[in-house]
């Protein structure tokens, strides 16, 4: 079930091959647009991601540099 109507499953009649044509290509439509809104917020937030991962791996190699050199290697 698509969209409410009120019906039962039932009592509907079955998509006609232009319903599902243009259900489908509203859902591609649909998205489309919301890839591009991720990709979009992707490109703002990417240099901020990279600065946290990058420091996040500068703690772990210090940790284990830490824990290798005092456990005598």
């Amino acid at each position: 079930m698509m969209f409410f109507s009120g019906k039962p499953d039932s009592d509907k009649e079955p998509a006609s091959m232009g319903q599902r044509i243009l259900s489908f290509c509203f859902a591609v439509f649909v998205s489309v647009v919301l890839l591009s809104l991720a990709l979009q917020l992707l490109a703002q937030i990417w240099g901020w991601l990279l600065l946290i991962a990058i420091l996040a791996a500068a703690v772990f190699a210090g940790f284990w540099f830490y824990r290798k050199r005092r456990d005598g290697w």
